[in-house]
């Protein structure tokens, strides 16, 4: 999916007028949504670019760390596949990737040949070594302005976005 960056984002003015051309809404709320979703889409661009400074993405990393916990640094791609809520064709174009890449490699099951297991490279677990305190980093730097009350404030304000979107969800397009 293409992440676009408009800069252009609406003031409560051109909500306003739009909300009484289409609908009546509440201008703040369309704001704060707005807001959010830059904000978001800000965090996770530089987030993005972390990871890729060390030849991650988002998904590899959690790969990484699933089979940095498992037995033997050891996972099935379906194991894998249920882990990361991703289908299982993705989740091989994944693997592959990261074979070539050297982060993890293929072993066929002794049990069941028509298994194969993915086990972490000495050179996934390095990527992983180097990489987590900057990752530890980048998490304080983004909530690194805010305070414990806010903190808790975050948490009582995302479960309440969580449940909204949750209701969405189950309304799909009978909105």
């Amino acid at each position: 999916m293409e992440k676009y960056q408009f800069m252009d984002r609406p003031n409560q003015a051109r909500i306003k007028a739009t909300s009484e051309a289409y609908h009546d809404i509440d201008e703040n709320l369309v704001l704060n949504f707005l807001d959010f979703q830059w904000t978001y889409r800000e965090m996770e661009k530089q987030y993005d670019a972390l990871f890729d400074s060390f030849g991650l993405t988002e998904s590899r990393f959690l790969i990484l760390m699933f089979l940095k916990r498992a037995n033997e640094n050891m996972l099935l791609p379906s194991q894998i596949s249920e882990k990361l809520g991703a289908s299982r064709p993705t989740v091989s174009k994944l693997l592959k990737a990261m074979a070539q890449k050297g982060l993890v490699e293929k072993y066929e099951s002794e049990k069941d040949g028509r298994s194969s297991y993915f086990k972490m490279t000495t050179m996934g677990d390095e990527t992983l070594k180097t990489f987590m305190p900057h990752n530890f980093e980048a998490v304080k730097i983004i909530f690194g302005q805010l305070s414990k009350a806010d903190h808790d404030n975050l948490k009582r304000l995302l479960a309440a976005i969580n449940l909204g979107t949750e209701t969405l969800r189950k309304a799909g397009t009978n909105l």
